[in-house]
């Protein structure tokens, strides 16, 4: 198929665009216009210049499209229903960046320079700040940045908010905070966890929390949950010595026989 004589329309271009992007995420799009492009004989370098996509995501694109059919353009990352009725975004300036989510990283790519900015999902607090951020300056749409933060696009909204008002530590640090204070394990209870736990270890029983927390709350007759004993088991260091305490214990017998 030759399209070298074929006129291309931007203004229709944008119009066919704007009207796709009601019924389909950005992505999906972008990953046809790739495939459809590198089927009429096109540049993979060149298509991704033009999409707004790395070129070795759009070639890992064209393999799974060549390997598994139609179902590799879907975006795996939500869905289908959850675009059957999605609603447009507000419109942001002229596209001059992307933003895909690629493995364990999220990938910022700026369309005029090619250059990139590479985050690992797994840093929340600065992903988040960036994407914000660029959402806030009319960079990139909601939809992207709600699909690149894996939220839902109200939520998105609303930390955009906050961010406008607040410091990122105020907003998007997790202030929730584990327990402070040892309620019921008072002092009587640890000396009842470490006792047990060292006569079981050394004995070959189990020393798992639901064992000793059955065991403790039996003689001191209270009511201390599983986790609540593996909590203390940690912060005693108890499991640490799970292994070395028997091989101890049978140390210092040899040597009392010695001496």
């Amino acid at each position: 198929m030759d399209c070298q004589d074929v006129v291309f329309s931007p203004p229709y271009s944008k119009k066919r665009i704007k009207k796709a992007l009601l019924i389909m995420p950005e992505l999906v799009l972008k990953k046809m216009l790739f495939v459809s492009l590198y089927l009429l004989g096109a540049k993979p370098s060149t298509i991704a210049s033009l999409v707004g996509m790395p070129e070795e995501s759009g070639k890992t694109i064209i393999k799974r499209i060549f390997k598994g059919g139609l179902p590799a353009l879907s975006d795996r990352r939500q869905s289908t229903k959850a675009h059957e009725f999605q609603l447009p975004y507000p419109s942001v300036q002229s596209q001059q960046l992307s933003v895909i989510t690629e493995g364990d990283s999220c990938i910022v790519t700026f369309l005029n320079s090619e250059q990139q900015i590479k985050i690992l999902r797994k840093h929340k607090v600065h992903l988040r700040s960036v994407i914000l951020t660029l959402l806030q300056s009319g960079l990139i749409s909601v939809q992207m940045a709600s699909s690149a933060l894996g939220i839902t696009a109200a939520h998105c909204r609303d930390l955009s908010e906050k961010l406008l008002k607040m410091d990122v530590a105020e907003v998007l640090l997790d202030k929730r905070k584990g327990q402070t204070g040892d309620l019921l394990v008072d002092p009587q209870v640890k000396a009842e966890l470490v006792q047990q736990f060292a006569a079981r270890s050394i004995a070959g029983y189990s020393v798992s929390g639901k064992a000793l927390a059955a065991v403790v709350n039996d003689n001191l007759q209270t009511t201390i949950s599983d986790r609540a004993i593996r909590w203390h088991m940690k912060k005693l260091g108890l499991m640490k010595i799970k292994k070395s305490l028997p091989n101890l214990v049978k140390s210092l017998k040899k040597t009392s026989k010695h001496t």
